[in-house]
């Protein structure tokens, strides 16, 4: 069995090492296999990230749900007892934590510890689910550094905030066509549909090509977290630099699959429109 106060000690000094201080706002996206060889639990992990953060950081994480009412058998979304879905075992830890708060959108809620918790989690029920009034774009405000923890940027949801912030017109394009408009939420025992803002994270299976590219720019840093390759993203630097690439080719962030039903479709409005 492999030692946990060697990997909390290699795991302090691998979050200093990549960047992280003091007081910042973090945003974290993880798979934990990377790290099945460390020793590390997922609670150690969080343990570690608040530690660095200190009593005037912010730890978010995203509790995505999609509780989209087309979905058959979907579980109805309850911020107190709703588990996110997909988002892996390091997020589910967390949601779970004593002390986080979550917020209440319907499909695209986040959970968050630390001193900015409470304005970015209030009053999003209704919002955008990353866009306009999200969570997401007001961490921007906060200088938020976004970090990558085995994984790259094909789950770095921030992009979807920038394609939003740039003003593509696809943005209203859902994943998948039966997701429907609206969602499933428990309120007091009773389950009802809520609207939904018309604004639609869909594939992100292409940006991967920004893991290279962020580095190359100096926007982001690479390195080992307890053996696991990660990344760490200004996410302020980022999206400046993205809009500017969104501008010079408008489907820079649509994968070239035949077979994808939302980037075929996005990249068809584009040209429709005559911005490619």
């Amino acid at each position: 069995m492999l030692n946990t106060n060697r990997a909390n000690t290699e795991l302090s000094a691998d979050l200093e090492s990549i960047g992280i201080r003091a007081g910042d706002c973090l945003i974290v996206h993880c798979t934990f296999k990377s790290l099945k060889d460390s020793g590390a639990t997922p609670k150690n992990v969080i343990d570690g990230l608040l530690n660095a953060l200190g009593s005037n950081g912010t730890l978010m994480m995203p509790t995505f749900t999609y509780s989209y009412s087309g979905i058959y058998n979907v579980i109805p979304f309850n911020p107190r007892t709703t588990p996110g879905y997909a988002n892996g075992i390091l997020s589910e830890t967390f949601r779970c934590r004593h002390g986080i708060l979550r917020s209440a959108h319907p499909t695209y809620s986040i959970a968050v510890i630390g001193k900015h918790a409470e304005f970015l989690t209030s009053q999003r029920e209704l919002c955008s689910p990353l866009g306009r009034g999200s969570s997401f774009e007001d961490a921007l405000m906060l200088n938020t550094k976004i970090l990558l923890l085995g994984i790259g940027n094909n789950r770095n949801s921030m992009i979807h905030h920038v394609e939003v912030a740039a003003g593509l017109p696809y943005n209203d394009i859902p994943f998948r066509e039966f997701w429907k408009n609206t969602a499933l939420v428990e309120k007091n025992g009773q389950i009802e549909a809520v609207a939904l803002v018309p604004e639609y994270p869909a594939c992100s299976d292409n940006f991967s090509w920004l893991d290279r590219q962020l580095l190359q720019e100096g926007i982001a840093c690479r390195e080992s977290i307890c053996g696991a390759d990660s990344l760490l993203i200004n996410s302020a630097e980022m999206k400046k630099y993205l809009l500017k690439e969104i501008k010079k080719k408008a489907d820079c962030l649509l994968c070239n699959s035949i077979i994808c039903e939302p980037c075929t479709l996005r990249r068809r409005r584009l040209k429709e429109q005559g911005l490619m």
